[in-house]
């Protein structure tokens, strides 16, 4: 009985572990056109602008704020910033994978922080992107700038994520 108690509470504690509190500052989502007769289970509404039309996107993102290593961003001509994004291993494999198999589709980038969210790039997949670089042109501001630059090391940085 002791034995099974014990065993309870480190499998307990064992699973916990990780599991504390992220940088939760900001979020960045990219997420693929989807079929709006795949249910509401699995696709949102999407405002395309380019061209401007309605759509969907799947629920589920296809890269997420995990899977970025790296950020480069660069004043647009408009006054927004834009923004390179080195992912990590797992990402560079889902954007390839993503990328070889949605050809022609929308893929729909999102970011969430202190400031609000908003939806800042649209972009049509249109070849393989096998080195694990997404490159957002514009639509950031500069407050996004500065919480991904709280949060990721610049490209070429030796260090880590910054978590």
């Amino acid at each position: 009985m002791k034995l099974a108690r014990l065993l309870w509470v480190l499998v307990a504690g064992l699973s916990t572990l990780g599991m504390g509190k992220k940088d939760s500052s900001v979020a960045v989502r990219f997420h693929v056109e989807a079929n709006p007769r795949d249910g509401e289970s699995f696709v949102i509404r999407a405002k395309f602008h380019n061209p401007d039309r309605d759509g969907h996107v799947g629920k589920m993102p296809v890269v997420t704020e995990r899977d970025i290593d790296s950020v480069y961003p660069v004043l647009a001509e408009d006054g927004s910033y834009g923004c390179a994004f080195k992912l990590d291993r797992h990402g560079a494999i889902s954007l390839e994978t993503v990328s070889r198999e949605n050809r022609g589709l929308t893929m729909v980038a999102i970011i969430s922080s202190k400031a609000g969210s908003h939806q800042f790039a649209e972009m049509i997949i249109d070849k393989p992107i096998s080195d694990g670089v997404i490159y957002v042109r514009k639509g950031l501001t500069e407050s996004d700038i500065e919480e991904l630059q709280r949060r990721y090391p610049t490209m070429g940085e030796k260090t880590g994520k910054r978590r």
